[in-house]
């Protein structure tokens, strides 16, 4: 059985291929919990792409930013 990731270990792995891809991930508090807003960045500046509220989805989110063309 394959070994499950914890999920600071997602958000760890997410904002690594995001700096490996040119991009950077915030985390904004919330009542709810954490978001995890995912930004490009460009020379005009930084643009949002996305907006996830797990680690899970925010590192599959980000897995499918960085390798799909």
């Amino acid at each position: 059985m394959a070994k499950q990731h914890t999920p600071a270990r997602q958000i760890q792995q997410a904002k690594q291929i995001a700096r490996d891809y040119g991009m950077h991930i915030a985390e904004c508090k919330t009542n709810s919990g954490t978001d995890y807003v995912v930004y490009r960045d460009t020379d005009t500046g930084d643009v949002r792409l996305g907006k996830r509220s797990s680690p899970s989805g925010l590192f599959q989110f980000v897995s499918r930013l960085a390798y799909t063309h």
